[in-house]
């Protein structure tokens, strides 16, 4: 009886190991499948949201905007920005002057600019300032725009104070009324179009900065490749011929 009873053991036994060597084998083939599975499900999502934004034709409202170039140009370029935003930075030092030299210099493309401040307090009030100057200086803007860029801080600290921003300013515009400007920002004078800024930035799905609409059509491409970038743009111009 206690042969029979080991054999019986020693052959559960035998099963048991054969059964936990399959597992070991199936596991890792299973997992394979599964992250293949959300590889390809993910990038249907992704191409999907990419169609979706090359579909959609956003209908901005860009009275009062600040605007650079003719108003009789063919495309309008929009983009939404942070001041704070390193990115925008990037793109306002590399591609923004090929876009300008190309297009806007051309009469073949108008830019407006509109704020997406979404990075800290001061990225509103960095906003304020620039909505300041479009208000009282509205010549001076795209040069306030450029110069505050470039003296542009860490994001992670609280660099655009009023006063950093009256200093960048007074460079730009030097008979720029530093009280009143000071004012304006403290008082949160420009709040309300700011925060319609950002609003039209939320209605239009903007996920981050800097987005670049063309003529409503958002570019989902590498904000920093150029000639994706331009052969968009080369798109619309040959739409609206």
């Amino acid at each position: 009886m206690d042969v029979v009873a080991n054999k019986s053991k020693t052959s559960y036994k035998g099963k048991s190991a054969k059964k936990n060597n399959l597992m070991l084998i199936l596991f890792p083939i299973i997992l394979v499948v599964l992250l293949g599975l959300i590889f390809v499900l993910n990038n249907q999502n992704e191409k999907i949201v990419q169609d979706e934004a090359a579909n959609r034709v956003v209908d901005f409202k860009l009275e009062g905007q600040p605007v650079l170039g003719s108003s009789d140009a063919k495309v309008t370029l929009v983009e939404f920005g942070d001041y704070k935003c390193p990115a925008c930075k990037q793109w306002e030092e590399t591609i923004f002057p090929q876009l300008k030299a190309d297009y806007i210099d051309k009469g073949d493309a108008q830019f407006v600019f509109m704020n997406y401040p979404f990075l800290g307090p001061d990225s509103n009030t960095a906003a304020y300032a620039g909505e300041a100057i479009h208000a009282n200086h509205p010549d001076a803007f795209f040069a306030f725009h450029e110069a505050l860029y470039a003296a542009q801080q860490d994001e992670r600290v609280q660099w655009a104070t009023p006063e950093y921003l009256l200093e960048v300013a007074k460079k730009v515009v030097p008979d720029l009324n530093g009280d009143e400007f000071l004012k304006q920002i403290q008082d949160d004078t420009y709040k309300e179009k700011v925060q319609g800024d950002f609003q039209a930035g939320e209605a239009a799905k903007v996920s981050g900065t800097p987005s670049v609409f063309v003529n409503g059509k958002e570019y989902t491409g590498n904000y920093l490749d150029y000639k994706s970038l331009k052969a968009f743009i080369d798109q619309e111009l040959s739409n609206a011929k």
